[in-house]
C-alpha cells in the first residue's frame, strides 16, 4: 500500500526553443494562425479606440511599426521579415482577414501584452502609441488609406481618462523599474525568473503568514528582518511590514525581482538583505556580470532614437560569486541565532576550494551539477540580438512550489491584464472551466461568478491557464532533477531475517557544495516511506506513512499529539526540529522559532553571550540532521518478529520522499491567515499532493 498521495500535477510538457524564439523583442504576431487560437477576453477586445484613425495617427503608427515590428512581421506586413525564419512559427501575415476581422480592442490587447514568443508592449509603447499601431494596421494593411481626417485629437471620456490615471498611479508607487520592463528586452530570462522561487518570495502565502506569526510572537520587535529579503524594494519604498499584497507596489510584489540584484552598487558582506539599491527608472545603470561595451553597440546603432532600456551597464563582480548569494543565505538575527547558514556551510567544501560558485550549480544548464553556462543572447533589441556570450538560467528551481492559483502565478502579464486576482481566484481550474470537455457539458442552469458567466471568457482564461501549469510544470521538472542530483539512496543492509527483520538503509548527500537539506532546514521534510510485506501483499511493517494531515507520525503530528495514532518510533527524517530551552535547563521542541521571553524586555535583543564562541545562545538553537557534503545516514529498523507471517519472501519497498513544508507549520502559523483566500486546509492538502518521490526501491528477503 501506498501511504504517500501520488502527485496530480499536469504531466510535464516542456518545449524546447531557439533562443532568438523566447527572447525575441520585436512581436511575432499580433494576430496567431486559426490553429492558434489566441483568444481575447471579449471584455478587452470591446475596448473602443480612443485615438482616431486620422493622417497623423497613421504616420506615427507606421514609425512605430517600422521600429518595433518589421523585423518579423516584413515591409508589407505578410509576416516575412528578417526575424520571422527564426521565431519557430508562422509569423502572423497582418493583412489577412483573420487579423483583420479582429476588433481594435483585441489587437490592442494582443500588442500590450504579448504572447511568447511575441513579447508586450505594455512597458515600452504607452497606451496612445499602441492604438496609433493599431490604427497603422487597419490603414496600411487593411485599405482603409481614403477619407482619414488630418489633425484630429485623441478623444476618450473624461471617465476612463481618469480610471487609466489611477490605474497608472499604483504601479508608479515604486522608484523602481518591474521585471516586466527589463522583459520586453530580456524575455527568456523574464520567463525563466517569472515561475522562480525568487519570483514567488513576496506572492508566497505560507511566507507572509509565518512572518507575520513571527512579528506578532515577538511583539513587533523582528522588525522587516524576514521581509527585507523577500522584497527588499517594497522595504526600501518604506512600505509597511504587515499588509496585504493588494496594498503592495507592483515592484515590490514581484519579490527578489531583477533589480535586487542589478542596481547593487558595490560589493556587501552578510548582511540577512539589508542593502541599498539604486533608484531610477529602467533608464538607469545596471550592475552586472560584464561591462557594458556589448550595450554601448547596440544603443550606439540606434543613436536617433534610443529604446526605453538602461543606458549604461556597469561590471559588479561580486554578482557572480558566492558571496552575492550569502547577503540572503546566511540567516543570523541580531541575537545570534542562526537559522540559515548555506553559504557558511558551502565556505568549507571542495566546491568551494575547486573554485565553483553557488551560480555554477544553480544557474546553469543542469539543475545541481556545476557547469559552464552556454552561450546565448542575453537580449534582443529592436530586432537586433545582443552578441552570444556565458548566459545563466534564472529559473532558481527549487524544493518550492507554488501553491497559489496559475492566475497569479507564474507572474504574466498577459493573465494580469486578462482579470483582477479575485477573480482569478474564482476561476475553478480544477473543474476543466474553458476546455472543450467541460464547456460542451456546461448543465444550462450552471451559474458563474462575475466575468465567467460568459463562456468565451473562460476559454480565453483557460489558454493563459495552461500556458501558465505548462511552465510551472518545467520548474517542476527542474525542482525533481536539483534534488535527484542532491539525494541519493544507497546500500540495503539486511542484518537479520530469521528472528525479526533487521535492516538499514543509506541515505546520501550526492553534492560537495552544502549539506542536504540546505536552507531553512527546520522546514525541510525530507524523510523514508518504508513497508515490508510478505508473499500475499498483506503488510507487516511501515514508516514514514502520512496522518490525515499529510504529516509524518512525528510528536508534532495533531493526531498523534492527541493520541488517535501511534508515533513512529522508527521514522527517518532529516527535518532538523528547533529547541528552545525551559527555565529548569532543559529543552524541548516547538515550531516556530520564536523564544519565551521571561522578562519584560524585548523579544529580539542582543545575545548576553558571545554567540560566535558559544556557537549560537542560550535558550534556542537548531539540532541539526541534516547530511554533510558528500556524506551519508543511515536508518535502522526492526520488525519484531510477532509481526512476520512466514510467508516468505518478504518484500521491502523503500521511498525517499521531499515536500517543501510540514503541514503541521500551517497550523502553527494559521492565526495570521493566509493570502488569496487560501485556508489551512486547502494548504496543507495542496502540500501533501506536492510531496515527490525521489528515489524508489525493492528488495526481497528469503
Amino acid at each position: 500500500m501506498d501511504y504517500l498521495m501520488r502527485d496530480k500535477l499536469l504531466p510535464h510538457i516542456i518545449s524546447v526553443f531557439l533562443f532568438g524564439l523566447l527572447l525575441v523583442q520585436t512581436p511575432a504576431a499580433v494576430g496567431q494562425e486559426a490553429s492558434d487560437n489566441w483568444r481575447v477576453s471579449p471584455r478587452l477586445a470591446s475596448t473602443k479606440n480612443p485615438v482616431a484613425l486620422d493622417t497623423d495617427s497613421v504616420a506615427s503608427g507606421k514609425k512605430l511599426y517600422l521600429r518595433e515590428c518589421l523585423q518579423c512581421h516584413g515591409e508589407t506586413g505578410k509576416g516575412d521579415g528578417a526575424m520571422a525564419a527564426y521565431m519557430g512559427k508562422k509569423v502572423a501575415d497582418l493583412t489577412s482577414p483573420e487579423v483583420l476581422a479582429q476588433t481594435d480592442g483585441a489587437l490592442y490587447t494582443k500588442i500590450r501584452t504579448g504572447r511568447a514568443p511575441m513579447p508586450g508592449f505594455k512597458n515600452s509603447l504607452s497606451k496612445e502609441e499602441i492604438w496609433q499601431l493599431v490604427n497603422f494596421i487597419r490603414a496600411d494593411f487593411g485599405a482603409m488609406k481614403d477619407g482619414l481626417n488630418a489633425g484630429q485629437k485623441l478623444v476618450g471620456t473624461a471617465k476612463t481618462q481618469a480610471s487609466d490615471k489611477a490605474h497608472d498611479d499604483l504601479f508608479k508607487k515604486s522608484e523602481f523599474p518591474s521585471a516586466q520592463e527589463c522583459g520586453a528586452c530580456h524575455q527568456q530570462i523574464y520567463r525563466e525568473w517569472s515561475v522562480s522561487r525568487h519570483a514567488f518570495a513576496q506572492i508566497s502565502p505560507t511566507f507572509l503568514a509565518y512572518q507575520a506569526t513571527l512579528v506578532k510572537l515577538t511583539k513587533g520587535t523582528l522588525g522587516d528582518f524576514c521581509e527585507r529579503c523577500h522584497t527588499e524594494v517594497g522595504m526600501t519604498n518604506g512600505e509597511p511590514i504587515l499588509t496585504s499584497n493588494s496594498n503592495r507596489s507592483k515592484v515590490a510584489m514581484e519579490g527578489i525581482t531583477c533589480v535586487t540584484c542589478h542596481r547593487v552598487l558595490e560589493a556587501y558582506g552578510k548582511n540577512t538583505g539589508r542593502l541599498p539599491l539604486e533608484p531610477g527608472d529602467i533608464r538607469n545603470p545596471i550592475y552586472g556580470p560584464r561591462k557594458g561595451d556589448e550595450l554601448k553597440r547596440i544603443l550606439d546603432s540606434h543613436a536617433d532614437n534610443p529604446p526605453k532600456t538602461h543606458r549604461e551597464a556597469r561590471l559588479l563582480e561580486q554578482v557572480s560569486q558566492p558571496g552575492f548569494c550569502g547577503r540572503c543565505h546566511d540567516v543570523r538575527l541580531v541575537n545570534g541565532i542562526r537559522f540559515e547558514d548555506l553559504f557558511s556551510e558551502f565556505k568549507q567544501t571542495p566546491s568551494a576550494k575547486r573554485g565553483e560558485t553557488c551560480q555554477s550549480c544553480h544557474m546553469g544548464p543542469t539543475p545541481g551539477i556545476a557547469s559552464n553556462y552556454p552561450p546565448a543572447s542575453a537580449a534582443i533589441v529592436r530586432g537586433e540580438s545582443t552578441r552570444p556570450a556565458r548566459r545563466t538560467n534564472h529559473m532558481f528551481p527549487g524544493p518550492d512550489s507554488s501553491i497559489v492559483h496559475p492566475g497569479i502565478f507564474p507572474i504574466n502579464p498577459e493573465a494580469q491584464e486578462f482579470a483582477k486576482p479575485e477573480e482569478w481566484l474564482s476561476f475553478d481550474v480544477e473543474a476543466g472551466w474553458g476546455t472543450e470537455k467541460f464547456e460542451n457539458n456546461v448543465p444550462k442552469d450552471t451559474k458563474f461568478p462575475g466575468i465567467w458567466a460568459d463562456p468565451e471568457e473562460r476559454k480565453a482564461a483557460r489558454a493563459i491557464i495552461d500556458q501558465q501549469l505548462q511552465l510551472l510544470a518545467e520548474n517542476r521538472t527542474a525542482a525533481t532533477t536539483l534534488m535527484r542530483n542532491g539525494y541519493g539512496l544507497g546500500e540495503v543492509k539486511i542484518l537479520e531475517k530469521t528472528d525479526g527483520l533487521k535492516f538499514d538503509i543509506e541515505v546520501k548527500n550526492l553534492t560537495d557544495g552544502h549539506s542536504v537539506p540546505s536552507g531553512l532546514i527546520a522546514e525541510r521534510n525530507v524523510f523514508l516511506q518504508v513497508t515490508v510485506t510478505d508473499a500475499n501483499g498483506a503488510e507487516l511493517f511501515r514508516s514514514g506513512d502520512l496522518d490525515p494531515n499529510g504529516d509524518v507520525r512525528d510528536t508534532h503530528s495533531l493526531y498523534v499529539h492527541d493520541g488517535n495514532l501511534p508515533r513512529d518510533e522508527q521514522l527517518f527524517n532529516l527535518r532538523s526540529p528547533i529547541l528552545v530551552g525551559t527555565i529548569h535547563g532543559g529543552e524541548r521542541e516547538q515550531v516556530i522559532p520564536a523564544n519565551y521571553s521571561l522578562n519584560p524586555l524585548i523579544f529580539v535583543r542582543p545575545s548576553d553571550t558571545p554567540s560566535l564562541l558559544f556557537g549560537g545562545v542560550r535558550d534556542m538553537r537548531l539540532q541539526k540532521k541534516s547530511i554533510e557534503a558528500k556524506g551519508n545516514r543511515w536508518a535502522t529498523y526492526n520488525v519484531d518478529p510477532k509481526f512476520l507471517t512466514g510467508r516468505t519472501p518478504y518484500r521491502l519497498n523503500i521511498k525517499l520522499v521531499a515536500g517543501q513544508l510540514p503541514p503541521h507549520l500551517i497550523n502553527a502559523i494559521s492565526g495570521a491567515g493566509f493570502e488569496y483566500g487560501l485556508s489551512a486546509r486547502s494548504i496543507g492538502d495542496k502540500l501533501v499532493d506536492l510531496y515527490r518521490v525521489l528515489w524508489e526501491r525493492n528488495v526481497v528477503i528469503d
